[in-house]
């Protein structure tokens, strides 16, 4: 370890010194300041991990009711009979985001709550209202046992949906606990 630290000269110029000022016995002590100080130096850093941001604004965005969190729309694309909504949720908050029954509807099989079944896709122009499709046993065509979001963090969500009318080419996405984001573009 001491050839890591100090070498050549200057390491024999570092000894003397040290023998004179800490007597016997400095070496272990040197030793262990630098560990001190690389581990104080990791708990900084870590304690000031950066915010997660997003790299796109993608088909649009919402602002979260909780102040630091934020809804992207990353994809809605049709796929004959039905439409997959792909969205990323950041959480730059100071405290883990609560998932546990936030995001679902009480149609659908519960599967402990924690599911994205209450999303809604509104075509403002025909005046329609669309729920997330559900398979035959009442389970959610979405992101279910999805656990609490820690901060600053990101989670990538899904949800698919009965298609709109072909002609429906923009659609408003309402994701509970978020602005609902307006005018995203179908693909």
């Amino acid at each position: 370890m001491q050839n890591l630290i100090l070498r050549g000269t200057v390491r024999a110029q570092f000894a003397v010194w040290c023998r004179g000022r800490l007597g016997r016995g400095w070496q272990p002590l040197l030793l262990v300041s630098l560990l001190g100080a690389g581990i104080l130096l990791a708990a900084s850093v870590q304690a000031a991990a950066p915010a997660v941001s997003p790299a796109t604004e993608g088909l649009g965005t919402g602002e979260g009711e909780v102040s630091g969190t934020k809804v992207v729309i990353t994809e809605l694309k049709r796929a004959s009979a039905t439409l997959t909504l792909k969205f990323t949720i950041y959480n730059n908050a100071n405290a883990e985001l609560n998932v546990g029954g936030r995001f679902n509807a009480p149609d659908y099989k519960d599967n402990g709550g924690r599911s994205f079944s209450g999303i809604h896709l509104i075509d403002s122009v025909a005046k329609k209202k669309y729920f997330v499709a559900a398979d035959s046993d009442g389970n959610c065509l979405c992101s279910e046992h999805v656990d609490d979001l820690k901060p600053n963090t990101q989670l990538s969500l899904w949800a698919k949906f009965p298609a709109p009318a072909d002609n429906v080419q923009k659609i408003t996405v309402q994701i509970p606990h978020f602005i609902p984001v307006d005018d995203a573009s179908i693909r």
